[in-house]
């Protein structure tokens, strides 16, 4: 953590006594403060605020806010607008030139201290008094002075007092999931509050009035309040990047589609890539972020389409609500109120067991997103539920998920009616495989704008379907020879993800227990 000292070595701040114009005076406030530049090229200064210090951005209103304020307690008015400019530019240039680049979070971030696993989380508890919750292998405190640097940007919301001896277990009646989706549920929400991921995209499906905005709210609770739970899908890249900048955990509301932009920009996110964009009123610097952010998206339509976002993601299908188990809204929520900080204090208890066993989790085979299935595997056996539990029920989510992918791909069913138990393989060039693919489809199909018109179109979507066909027992070769590009497809013995066995009692809800 940065330590707060005098920055009045600078010579930005070396103003004559007899100088104590406005400039001076915003100088010698801003001496108060320290301006650094983070680890990711963003500008910061932690400033005094009563008995503790908060980080701010040093382009943001909060900052100029208590310059400004400053300025008012010290001179009973009001700084001139030139003055605070000139003033925020130095400030600027100094943080710029300055040494150490010490990294800043938002709600949850780690100490840094250990390698692999070997660390502390620190979650923001986000209330006045700057408090934080420690979470390792040996348990959880709250602190008082956490030893990382957070900032808090506007709308951000306080987390409970979590309780000591809570439980995951009352969180069953407010969610309308069955005993796998539950499992998977807790998984997701441990593993987004810990400070490395990735993170898969909590995708939640069901009509109206089956809770699924509901949902998404309890999970913002547990995870990142904020003052607006739920947002609108974005418009562009800048728009979602503005949302990853200034909170934890991203969530979408009542989405209807996932346009080609977004479906890669999430995936990104999911997985720790970059997201580049133009700096605001450039027409050339560009200004690129590295993101790792839990996401949330629902709405009714199996809106996610491509095969490379879908295996990023856990889907939450939610039943319709009957009659009985409906509740009104004031009461859900008192009892909810009621029991969050015990069942905050229970997910705090599912981390910290999550962590203790990761050493010990050892799997034959490690799906997509291994480590978030180490990890929910891990938090499912600190829990006491069986082993294995929750690697079935994330292979059983992938598998439906990918047959959702390939029947909305008229190229994936088609290459699974070519490669058929009688031929189990097939090889050519792309231009070939092209032509018997579009007279297996027919014209209608052929002709419409979800086909591959050309034979390098069809290679593109070949390799973004290749990891769900994979997925069913369906590999696919590319090979380059000195006069052809070759592609290969042949049926593998096992299928990576066996066919859920489904229970009788699978459907059952949460809320009907």
């Amino acid at each position: 953590m940065i330590a707060p000292s005098p920055s009045s070595d600078d010579a930005i701040f070396d103003v004559p006594a007899e100088d104590e114009g406005p400039v001076a005076v915003l100088l010698r406030i801003a001496s108060n403060a320290r301006v650094f530049r983070s680890t990711d090229g963003s500008l910061y200064a932690q400033v005094p605020v009563g008995d503790r210090h908060e980080i701010y951005g040093l382009k943001s209103e909060q900052f100029r806010d208590w310059l400004v304020d400053g300025y008012r307690v010290d001179c009973g008015g009001l700084a001139n607008n030139g003055a605070v400019r000139r003033v925020l530019a130095a400030l600027e240039t100094r943080a710029r030139r300055g040494g150490g680049a010490p990294p800043v979070f938002i709600r949850v971030g780690r100490d840094g201290s250990g390698k692999g696993n070997d660390f502390s989380t620190y979650l923001d508890l986000g209330d006045p008094s700057g408090r934080a919750v420690k979470i390792d292998a040996n348990g959880w405190s709250v602190v008082d002075r956490p030893g990382i640097n957070f900032r808090r940007p506007d709308g951000m919301l306080p987390l409970p007092e979590p309780a000591r001896g809570g439980s995951i277990e009352p969180l069953r009646s407010f969610v309308n999931l069955n005993e796998s989706d539950f499992r998977l549920l807790i998984a997701w929400l441990a593993a987004a509050l810990r400070p490395i991921g990735p993170y898969p995209v909590l995708t939640i499906y069901g009509e109206q009035g089956s809770a699924k905005s509901t949902l998404a709210r309890i999970v913002r609770m547990l995870i990142d309040p904020q003052a607006a739970p739920l947002l609108a899908a974005p418009t562009g890249v800048r728009d979602l990047m503005v949302t990853a900048v200034d909170g934890w955990l991203l969530a979408f509301d009542n989405i209807s589609s996932v346009p080609i932009w977004l479906s890669d920009s999430l995936c990104l996110l999911s997985t720790a890539g970059g997201l580049a964009t133009r700096a605001l009123y450039s027409n050339d610097k560009r200004r690129v972020i590295h993101a790792l952010r839990p996401v949330i998206l629902n709405g009714i339509e199996d809106f996610v389409r491509r095969g490379d976002l879908a295996d990023r993601c856990v889907f939450l299908h939610l039943t319709p609500i009957t009659p009985r188990t409906r509740r009104a809204e004031q009461e859900f929520w008192a009892t909810f109120d009621r029991d969050y900080p015990r069942i905050f204090g229970g997910l705090l208890d599912a981390v910290v067991g999550g962590v203790r066993e990761l050493l010990s989790v050892q799997l034959m085979d490690i799906p997509r997103m291994a480590d978030f299935a180490l990890f929910g595997e891990a938090v499912s056996r600190g829990l006491g539920w069986p082993a294995g539990s929750f690697l079935s029920a994330y292979n059983d989510n992938r598998w439906h998920a990918t047959v959702a992918s390939l029947e909305d791909s008229p190229v994936g069913t088609a290459l699974l009616r070519l490669i058929s138990p009688v031929m189990k393989q097939w090889s050519g060039t792309t231009t070939k495989l092209h032509q018997a693919l579009t007279l297996i489809v027919g014209k209608k199909i052929a002709a419409s704008a979800r086909w591959p018109k050309t034979s390098s179109m069809l290679g593109n979507e070949l390799r973004r379907l290749a990891p769900q066909l994979r997925i069913h027992g369906l590999s696919i070769g590319f090979e380059r020879t000195s006069d052809a590009r070759l592609v290969t497809l042949k049926t593998t013995h096992v299928p990576i993800i066996q066919a859920p066995h489904v229970t009788p009692d699978s459907s059952t809800s949460s809320l009907d227990q």
